[in-house]
């Protein structure tokens, strides 16, 4: 009797033991900020300020009806910080300040003093000459090259095509320079540099470019204003952010900071998109400098907010080639934090095989856990994964919460009604699928609702649901627990396919936070590799886990947009409730202005909850025949009548759809209020 009790406890230790190791990734692990200067309220949404509705929603959709353990919640403001509320910095796109000085992150001094923080501090150990444009014949034996230092001293270094000072100066009649050589051996101060030849004809040509020591160039945190590029995002985001998080009065019960505690930052609609990176240094990957700018997306901004970078990346001047319209190479100096924080280095949970060749789908790899044990072990490198609720709309925002928790219970194979069997059937049900292993390995798993471009651009989308019968969409939209990205540069924001997506209803995706020229250059491992994104989620990782295994880049452009505790499930519940409302209760009939027209919206509250959770699409047929749709999965299924004329003070009869094929009809008599 005894040794079977033994047993019996010990089984019951390891369960609960695995449990843990599971549930690692809770909703107390999440930080949702809201933007309390927010002074918006969309006449479709809940009475209030919708930054704070939303983040509020977030909360009660990933609360813990057994334990009670839900995200934490913290308010942004600017108030009491010189701004006026009305006017806060918070209401805008970019957070940045009154400092744009320090790009480059050096300055130039002398005697102690700093002179100037210029953008093109050449290195005047590295002089490189080329003869500009190859059709014009040179004379290459006229070619002359003259160093003058800060004092007028001067001496000739190339004459008559040949060095003056044997192999300490390097010339070369062929190749990619002409003429090479380290300037700090001549003179140790700045040098102006002239080239001179003759062309074919005889004509002279001359060419001059500054050089200077990079002794006298030092790194700076503020340039030589003194003030920091940065600082207003320090001061509205930062400081409060790690107060908070490093209060004892916030404190999980066994005393942990929750600056220990927190793997996940949600950024809730109506928090700006983007800010100034680390000291307002330009960031960049190659030689065009164009492709180098100091705006960084927010939420990377506040990932690395407890990172050591001059520990990381050092902070000495080095320097860099660019590629400029000048004969004389651009060696310009800066400071180390302009080139990307990257890779391994960077993110310690980044997976090894990430843009790499996989063997097999299957037995990929585990990456380390993000957890906040392992989190520990890095004390330079402490990242958190921050992602963004968040839409052109507030309404389009806050169903990005309601698919998430729907697809986490729901999402499977046999949503979405079509079988393997029927899709094939379909004409381009699945575009180029067959250039996909991932996609051809998730077909082969029952997923049939998938689609690839194929074209280097596309990422695999997920859930996606072409125009079926039993659906109400006229085009592709995504089912609950969609993913879908786009790679390329003008995908962000302001425009391109990022904003497609969420119109589409989209669970998940990452596009650029701002698209302007001087970006930090945007490029393909920006966004995720399929091959690592899709074997993790169907093992059970959440979609934040899986997004830091795929980012490459750290403080940069892209923006990762989504529920990071959304967790495709392993083992998929059939929905079988169909979708209902309250024809009395649960209908809001808004009207809208829409520049000089009135427009009347139609809004049903499905009463989702995280323990039954709902979406729908919706169709309204009018009874002289107008139809009006809303052709996303929505908790709160909403679209557009008309206009006051031909929507109001007439019968409509109400269908609701979802993803399951579960319908619900209702006949609603539509009286406004003009």
């Amino acid at each position: 009797m005894m040794a079977s009790t033994t047993f019996l406890l010990l089984i019951t230790i390891i369960i609960v033991t695995h449990g843990l190791a599971f549930s690692e990734i809770n909703p107390s692990k999440v930080l949702v900020l809201y933007n309390a200067d927010w002074n918006v309220d969309d006449p479709l949404t809940e009475k209030g300020q919708d930054s704070k509705e939303i983040a509020e929603y977030y909360v009660k959709m990933h609360t813990d009806p057994i334990t009670g353990e839900k995200p934490y919640l913290l308010g942004i403001s600017a108030k009491g910080l010189k701004y006026p509320r009305a006017k806060s910095p918070l209401n805008k796109a970019h957070l940045g300040g009154r400092s744009t000085d320090n790009k480059t992150g050096v300055v130039f001094f002398r005697n102690s003093k700093v002179l100037c923080s210029k953008t093109n501090l050449r290195d005047s150990r590295l002089i490189e000459f080329s003869l500009p444009s190859p059709r014009i014949k040179w004379l290459f034996e006229s070619l002359e090259l003259v160093l003058i230092n800060s004092q007028g001293d001067n001496v000739t270094v190339v004459r008559d095509g040949r060095s003056e000072f044997g192999n300490i100066v390097k010339v070369q009649e062929g190749g990619k320079w002409n003429i090479r050589l380290n300037g700090k051996f001549f003179f140790d101060d700045t040098i102006t540099t002239w080239a001179f030849c003759k062309d074919k004809s005889g004509k002279r040509h001359g060419w001059k470019a500054k050089y200077d020591n990079f002794e006298n160039v030092k790194c700076s945190r503020t340039g030589v204003d003194g003030i920091r590029d940065d600082q207003e995002y320090i001061d509205i985001i930062e400081k409060p952010l790690k107060a908070f998080l490093e209060d004892p009065h916030n404190a999980r019960p066994d005393g942990t900071l929750l600056k220990d505690h927190i793997l996940f930052i949600v950024l809730s609609y109506g928090m700006p998109k983007t800010t100034v990176s680390t000291y307002g240094i330009a960031r960049g990957i190659g030689e065009r400098l164009n492709d180098y700018g100091a705006i960084v997306a927010l939420g990377q901004r506040i990932e690395v907010m407890y990172y050591d970078l001059e520990h990381i990346m050092g902070f000495k001047p080095r320097p860099h080639r660019f590629s400029i319209a000048s004969p004389f190479s651009a060696y310009f100096l800066r400071a180390p934090q302009a080139w990307p924080l990257f890779g391994k280095h960077a993110n310690p949970f980044l997976h090894p095989d990430v843009y790499k060749k996989k063997p097999s789908f299957d037995h990929l790899r585990e990456p380390l856990q993000f957890t906040t044990k392992n989190r520990k072990k890095f004390p330079y490198t402490q990242p958190y994964f921050v992602m963004r609720i968040d839409a052109p709309t507030p309404m389009q925002a806050k169903a990005l919460i309601d698919r998430a928790v729907y697809a986490s219970t729901y999402a499977g194979p046999k949503m979405g009604g079509i079988t393997l069997e029927d899709a094939p059937r379909m004409k381009n049900f699945n575009g180029s699928l067959r250039l996909s292993k991932v996609g051809s390995w998730l077909w082969g798993k029952g997923f049939c609702h998938i689609y690839y471009g194929g074209a280097s651009r596309d990422r695999l989308a997920l859930f996606l649901l072409q125009p079926a019968a039993g659906f109400f969409n006229k085009y592709p939209v995504y089912l609950p627990g969609g993913i879908g990205g786009t790679v390329i540069s003008h995908n962000g924001w302001n425009r391109g396919e990022m904003i497609r997506d969420l119109v589409s209803g989209i669970t998940g995706t990452i596009g650029v936070a701002r698209v302007y020229r001087g970006a930090p250059h945007i490029h393909n491992k920006s966004w995720w590799d399929d091959e690592i994104l899709y074997p993790f989620l169907l093992k059970g990782k959440t979609l934040g886990e899986v997004f830091l295994m795929n980012q490459v880049h750290l403080e940069w452009i892209a923006t990762f947009i989504g529920d990071p505790l959304y967790r495709l499930p392993t083992h998929a519940k059939t929905d079988r409730t169909p979708p209902s409302f309250n024809a009395k209760r649960d209908v809001k009939v808004v009207l809208k202005n829409n520049k000089k027209e009135k427009e009347v919206w139609l809004v049903v509250n499905l009463h989702s909850r995280p323990d039954a959770p709902e979406t729908a699409q919706m169709r309204a047929i009018s009874s002289d025949g107008k139809i009006a749709l809303c052709q996303t999965f929505e908790a709160r299924p909403y679209l557009l009548l008309g206009d006051p004329k031909s929507a109001c003070n007439k019968k409509w009869h109400i269908k609701l759809v979802d993803p399951y094929k579960n319908y619900f009809g209702a006949d609603l008599f539509v009286r406004c209020n003009h």
